[in-house]
């Protein structure tokens, strides 16, 4: 009886991959499959230089420990339409921590960063460019929606780099105002606006009980991600490839793990807190990998998905992706960077496996080897 339970539910997951897994649209990739798989392999080497004695069960174990325990208790602040969490003993059952996500799985990247780094602590001081520079993209918008300046593009500025270290001392000590001198919010203005679509300075819900805490440990990631996010802003646009990223991550902050988490939160942070078409700089510096227009978007799925492929989420994120992305919004282009990302992450978990195979062999070998001596 388990048997055939347990064969009829691998085969409806299995068809539900390949069906989700298919697409006839034309929208060029341009993140080959051999450079992928090369790609691949120098992700999967570097974690396992790293963690030579982890397994990926232990990897996605302790991983979404790290999101129950430290980043699930503070994410409810940020309501993001697109999770609910489960209870655990259904979890247990199911194997889902929420339908079709629990919200805490949107900072996978948050725990891959503590994983490797749990003080984040950085091997240089920094100042938090980071989050002035969200502070002041946002800022800038709301001016600009509100006719108090004319239409820009923040990557387009020579000057930039000076905004952003004039802004600094607004976020400092982790903070991020977001009231006028009269302590009204500052927002986009106007009768005619359905609140919902009203764009404003403050990122979260600040009437929610943990948005203090949602800003404060908000802004220690941004300060950590600082470095990477100063190098990627002098970079020319479409210039720095994905390899390179991911080495020059590893650089700053000495661990793949890590670097795996930077990235997505940067990229995330130009995509999501700003307004792509006026204020998202760092996305444009990062070479294009499909056919599409939505620069940000493309580089922020691309970067989140691999984190979810990498700890083994592919079947339930790409059914996920089909069924927003490609039924609900027609968005092809993010659809096939969702499957790209998301096939990369199985590459590396291939080669993880590979290495864990080998290295299972290994200790028979020394097995038999002690057994006749």
């Amino acid at each position: 009886m388990y048997l055939k339970k347990f064969i009829v539910k691998k085969l409806t997951i299995s068809t539900l991959v390949l069906l989700t897994g298919l697409s006839t649209y034309a929208t060029e990739v341009y993140l080959k499959k051999d450079r992928m798989d090369a790609f691949a392999k120098t992700i999967a080497t570097s974690i396992i230089e790293a963690y030579p004695d982890k397994t990926r069960t232990d990897f996605k174990k302790e991983i979404m420990n790290i999101l129950r325990k430290d980043i699930n208790p503070w994410v409810d602040a940020y309501p993001i339409p697109a999770g609910v969490s489960l209870p655990r003993f259904i979890e247990r059952v199911t194997g889902m921590p929420g339908f079709p996500m629990d919200r805490s799985e949107y900072y996978l990247q948050n725990a891959f960063i503590l994983y490797g780094n749990p003080m984040m602590e950085l091997k240089e001081s920094t100042e938090n460019h980071f989050a002035s520079f969200i502070h002041l993209a946002r800022k800038r918008h709301v001016d600009y929606l509100n006719g108090d300046t004319p239409k820009f593009q923040l990557r387009e500025e020579d000057d930039l780099r000076q905004q952003i270290e004039e802004n600094l001392p607004t976020v400092a000590n982790y903070t991020f105002p977001y009231l006028d001198e009269d302590g009204m919010p500052i927002e986009q203005k106007g009768k005619n606006i359905k609140e919902k679509n009203r764009y404003k300075l403050v990122i979260g819900n600040p009437k929610h009980k943990t948005f203090r805490r949602f800003v404060y440990e908000s802004q220690r990631y941004n300060h950590f991600s600082s470095p990477l996010f100063m190098w990627l802003l002098e970079q020319d646009n479409f210039s720095v490839t994905p390899e390179r990223l991911f080495e020059k991550s590893i650089e700053i902050y000495g661990d793949p793990i890590v670097a795996l988490g930077v990235i997505p939160w940067i990229m995330s942070g130009d995509a999501l807190t700003v307004n792509r078409g006026n204020s998202s700089v760092v996305s444009y510096k990062v070479e294009r990998l499909v056919e599409g227009r939505d620069v940000p978007g493309l580089q922020y799925h691309f970067w989140g998905y691999l984190t979810q492929g990498i700890i083994g989420n592919k079947a339930r994120v790409q059914a996920l992706a089909f069924l927003y992305e490609n039924l609900y919004q027609d968005d092809i282009p993010d659809w096939k960077v969702d499957l790209l990302s998301l096939n990369l992450g199985k590459r590396v978990r291939h080669y993880l496996k590979l290495n864990e195979k080998k290295d299972n062999k290994l200790e028979v070998f020394r097995d038999r080897l002690r057994r006749k001596l």
